[in-house]
Formats: structure tokens, sequence, C-alpha cells
């Protein structure tokens, strides 16, 4: 399936202002969109596979929290 950590980047990078508000929407529409796409396939992916998939979304959306609350420290310090 996709990257999908370096999709949820471009997207947020893409962003004027990609503050937390704004990442929330992106999530969320990206959360919507995989469900939408996993469960169109056909012939259709067992609950386990569409599970496999929305956790390794969750896990790229921690993954950029991690990264935004990085640099968020990193921009107050100096």
């Amino acid at each position: 399936m996709a990257d999908y950590h370096a999709i949820l980047k471009r997207a947020i990078s893409a962003m004027p202002a990609p503050n937390g508000e704004a990442r929330r929407a992106v999530y969320e529409k990206a959360r919507t969109a995989l469900v939408n796409q996993l469960k169109a396939f056909d012939p259709p992916l067992s609950p386990s596979e569409i599970t496999q998939q929305r956790l390794q979304l969750e896990e790229a959306i921690r993954k950029v929290e991690s990264e935004a609350a990085q640099r968020a420290r990193e921009a107050s310090r100096g």
C-alpha cells in the first residue's frame, strides 16, 4: 500500500499555516479517504487487512505529529 507518512508530510508541507487544527483536518480527510478506498477493493479486503492499513495510517500520523512537536520545540528555543 501507500507510504502514508510521505503523503501526509507532503499534504501538510503544502499548507500555508500547518497548525494543529489544520493538521487534524488533513488526518481526518486521510482516514475517511483510506476507509472508502479500502472498502472499494474488489475482491473485498478482509477486516484484518483493513485494520492493518488503518493502523499504518495512524502510525504515520503519530510520526508526523512527533516531527511537528520537535519543530515547535526547536522554534521556541531560538
